[in-house]
């Protein structure tokens, strides 16, 4: 009887006519609160579509976007214009997740953006079986929910605008997904029949839709069942630090709110199977039509994997709810050694996080002013199990740089040519070659593959190199070493710094040069993709050397050569103003530090985790170095060194040559913090100094220079340093 009474009605009709259809939507979305933040493009054709008779995403024809641009405003009163190459494809092969943009400390905050592109298909087919022609071109804008500023979640719906006045108009669109949606999965082919008929009475103009809505409603089922998309937005994230967002449709309406109490998020390795974790949403946001999106922290406890996400809950009428389906997202596990900045300098560690474990060292046995070929592969701790000698792998052209991830246990090396060797675990080199096109020049030498970093987050390397055609002459280049794929080189307005280091979580890479200018590069932290360089100019303080910073709190540093100057900055206060270059500023401070350094202070490194410990050297000679104490916390103030001890010297260590034969780790096996100092090139020792209790020393009158247990130098098995051979 309901059945023949809404078919009764429903045959009054009126006409409807539109010409919009609904395609996906770009949000804003918060993926680290008061760090970071991102635009990213859901696409709800193709795969992402609604199911029928729910119409909320009704085209199914897989439509691809392009020639994306993004113009950004912000609170500062600054545009910035992001152009394709700030999106990169998700999952699904249709979305996009977008760069990361810092908005912690004092940084503008986005007030709106538009985003423009185009249609691959013109002609689509719709959920209904018919079709429709549209316009090549569209335009989203993004407004603030809670103006001034934008807010995680705020979205525009990405329409294509149709050529034919027979598709329902938007609001239409929107008020028949929200109704159909829970007739979906019903068993009643009677109803699902008239429902067809009814559809496609009021596309062609037959059918008043507010009428269709109401017999919707009555003829809603209790129990409803979500189909989600393909793939989480952002696809990808950190265990514990990033949140993504999962879209679905086909939400029950009617049944009042979605308390996010109410609402279970799972983590499967396959969908449906056994759950690695679970979590409550901190939002549930309306998109259109009966699409939501809810917001959720990635578990800390996952580990690096692709996960399946479902969902299910009830509404606050208690109206169960579940996904037929799963979202895709690649996790990646994080601790605080692997979300630090990896130490980097020429030498490079390889120590696992956990262990008992062995920790090996790749050592060049070049320099940029050294062409002795090869790598050495040193253990400086068993973990319990056997000891093995140092390997010795043979090059063509001289080595001058190593890094290694502690994640995987590889490791990278790059020669003063173009080479580059990818090492693995078991310490089989893979020769590849970098972009690097000619030779660029430091105080200390002259190189083409001048220095190498990882992100353990990403498994990839960054290469800094010489550059015909770049403003500076000089250039980065990620390498992707799960496929040993080279992303295009990014050319630098600066001069790339004598050793770079990567901040993995904040999406940073820094660069501080010999000119005085402590250069930013902003990378998606996702892809290793670059989004945009950003200067800060130090007249006066000397030419940095070297970078490195506590990622626990987001302290940086660098140091000046032929000074004792050590400057700190927070980078959890740093605005950044986009241009080209963009530039940052932020609460910094430089400190003259007690103590003779061959050639100043040249050298920096700061030991992975939570030790906040770091190192400082000089080059060319000597051997002395400063274990410094940094802030433990940031976000307010100016920071300022804690305290520090200074070494005049090490027994039998003559120090190496640029660029900076020094690196730190902590140990798997007892926790603690060491530096490492490897001697002249081609290096015959290195010397592993536990930071802590070179701290732990009396010291002198002056308060910082210490006094080693065998005199005034450290000693080969003092109880603080000890010495480990290379060949």
């Amino acid at each position: 009887m309901l059945i023949k009474t809404c078919v009764l009605v429903l045959s009054l009709g009126m006409a409807a006519s539109a010409a919009l259809l609904p395609i996906g939507y770009i949000s804003y979305d918060v993926t680290a609160p008061g760090s970071t933040a991102q635009f990213d493009i859901t696409n709800n054709t193709g795969v992402n579509s609604s199911p029928f008779p729910d119409t909320t995403w009704p085209v199914t024809t897989t439509v691809s976007l392009s020639s994306l641009s993004l113009t950004v405003d912000f609170s500062d009163g600054t545009t910035q214009v992001f152009g394709s190459s700030y999106f990169t494809l998700g999952p699904d092969g249709i979305s996009f997740n977008g760069g990361v943009i810092p908005i912690g400390g004092s940084n503008p905050q986005p007030t709106d953006a538009t985003l423009t592109g185009t249609f691959s298909s013109t002609t689509v087919t719709l959920n209904d079986g018919s079709s429709d022609s549209i316009l090549s071109s569209f335009s989203a804008t993004i407004l603030p929910s809670s103006p001034p500023d934008l807010s995680d979640g705020d979205l525009a719906i990405i329409n294509a605008t149709t050529t034919t006045a027979v598709v329902p108009e938007p609001g239409s669109w929107l008020l028949l997904g929200t109704v159909g949606l829970s007739l979906l999965l019903s068993r009643r082919l009677q109803v699902r029949g008239m429902f067809r008929k009814l559809w496609l009475a009021m596309r062609a103009g037959a059918v008043p839709l507010a009428l269709l809505a109401v017999c919707l409603l009555l003829l809603s089922p209790a129990q409803a069942q979500v189909s989600l998309n393909v793939g989480t937005s952002p696809s990808t994230g950190v265990a514990g630090v990033n949140f993504v967002n999962v879209t679905g449709s086909v939400y029950p309406s009617g049944h009042g709110t979605f308390p996010t109490a109410n609402q279970t998020i799972t983590f499967s390795l396959v969908c449906g199977g056994q759950v690695a974790a679970s979590t409550n949403p901190t939002s549930i946001s309306h998109i259109i039509g009966s699409s939501y999106r809810s917001h959720v922290l990635l578990p800390a406890s996952l580990t690096t994997n692709t996960y399946f996400v479902a969902l299910s809950g009830t509404t606050s009428d208690g109206t169960s709810y579940s996904s037929t389906n799963c979202s895709q997202v690649a996790v990646t596990h994080t601790s605080a050694t692997l979300s630090a900045c990896v130490p980097t300098s020429s030498l490079g560690v390889v120590a696992p996080v956990t262990g008992p474990a062995p920790v090996k060292a790749l050592v060049p046995n070049g320099a940029w002013i050294v062409g002795s070929t090869g790598i050495q592969v040193v253990q400086l701790e068993t973990g319990g199990g056997p000891a093995v000698l140092p390997i010795s792998v043979p090059t063509p052209d001289a080595v001058n740089s190593c890094a290694g991830n502690p994640a995987t246990g590889e490791g990278v090396c790059v020669s003063n040519s173009p080479s580059v060797y990818h090492l693995s675990p078991s310490s089989v080199a893979t020769p590849l070659t970098s972009g690097a096109n000619a030779f660029t020049s430091f105080s200390g030498g002259s190189c083409e593959n001048c220095g190498v970093a990882i992100n353990a987050l990403t498994n990839q390397a960054v290469i800094a190199m010489g550059q015909v055609g770049s403003p500076s002459g000089t250039a980065l280049q990620t390498l992707d070493l799960a496929t040993d794929t080279f992303h295009p080189v990014q050319n630098l307005f600066q001069h790339v710094s004598e050793d770079i280091s990567i901040d993995p979580t904040r999406g940073y890479l820094l660069s501080p040069n010999e000119y005085s200018n402590y250069a930013i590069e902003q990378i998606n932290s996702s892809t290793g993709g670059f989004i945009g360089e950003f200067d800060n100019l130090f007249s006066g303080a000397g030419e940095f050397d070297s970078a490195a910073e506590d990622c626990t709190t987001g302290i940086a540093l660098t140091v000046s050569e032929f000074t004792n100057n050590v400057l700190l900055a927070d980078l959890t206060q740093a605005t950044f103003v986009p241009g080209a270059p963009g530039s940052w500023t932020g609460p910094s401070s430089i400190t003259t530090i007690i103590g003779s350094y061959s050639a100043g202070l040249s050298g920096v490194t700061v030991a992975p985790g939570t030790s906040h410990l770091a190192t400082v050297t000089g080059e060319f000679g000597g051997s002395s170095f400063s274990v410094l104490v940094l802030p433990a916390t940031s976000g307010t103030g100016t920071p300022a060194i804690v305290d520090y001890a200074y070494i005049p010297c090490i027994t039998g260590l003559s120090a190496g040559y640029d660029p900076h034969t020094m690196t730190a780790y902590i140990s798997p096996n007892d926790g603690k913090a060491y530096t490492v100092f490897a001697s002249t090139a081609p290096p015959s020792t290195l010397v592993v100094a536990d930071m802590a209790a070179v701290l732990a020393l009396p010291r002198q009158p002056d308060g910082h220079t210490a006094i080693p247990p065998a005199g005034s130098c450290l000693a080969n098995g003092d109880g603080i340093a000890r010495f480990v051979s290379t060949h």
